[in-house]
């Protein structure tokens, strides 16, 4: 495409009409953002998330919690919506790192007996948390996160630009309508 067709809506002529100025500043902004401030985005929510990745590595540890009550068996007909998942829900107690009691519930192997020891996960104040990401997976999910932040905000720019130019031609569409109906009839009198 030659430069002269590609930047014709700057161009002084005319047929330029300023909702075509509107639309050539829109799409030069846009695109501007797409090209600066997608990766900005992108590598900003990734680094983010690896931070917040490696602030629960650094905050939870893993504790010993004991079955209060023996686990109920995993019944037959039982479906947990993971296959080959052997497990239940069951009450458990542990000790935080200041040695405080607590209670709640888990996941657990079904048909573990009462007083049986697991490994559970902990945050900071001693409640019960996911394990964290080792590195390596904290890494593919902080790049999945900023990935995806881009692409969102991508998707958010051609959006606003999308709905401007379909306001745009709602607009030109009026005004032709608008124009026609004046000048339309007066075709066919001689006065054109």
């Amino acid at each position: 495409m030659k430069p002269g067709k590609a930047l014709w809506r700057w161009r002084r002529n005319p047929l330029r009409r300023p909702s075509d100025v509107l639309e050539a500043a829109a799409l030069l902004v846009a695109s501007a953002l797409v090209v600066v401030g997608g990766p900005a985005v992108g590598v900003g929510s990734g680094l983010a998330a690896q931070d917040a990745f490696r602030q629960q590595r650094r905050e939870r540890y893993p504790a010993t919690a004991f079955l209060v009550d023996d686990a109920p068996g995993r019944s037959p007909g039982a479906f947990s919506g993971n296959v080959g998942d052997n497990t239940v829900r069951a009450a458990i107690r542990w000790r935080d790192a200041q040695r405080s009691a607590h209670r709640g519930t888990t996941q657990v192997e079904a048909g573990r007996k009462a007083g049986s020891g697991i490994t559970v996960w902990l945050d900071g104040s001693g409640r019960l948390a996911h394990e964290p990401l080792d590195p390596a997976g904290g890494a593919v999910a902080a790049t999945l996160v900023g990935v995806l932040a881009a692409v969102a905000w991508c998707g958010a720019v051609a959006g606003a630009v999308w709905g401007l130019r379909a306001w745009l031609r709602r607009r030109r569409a009026v005004q032709w309508e608008r124009a026609w109906a004046e000048g339309g009839p007066r075709w066919g009198d001689g006065r054109w």
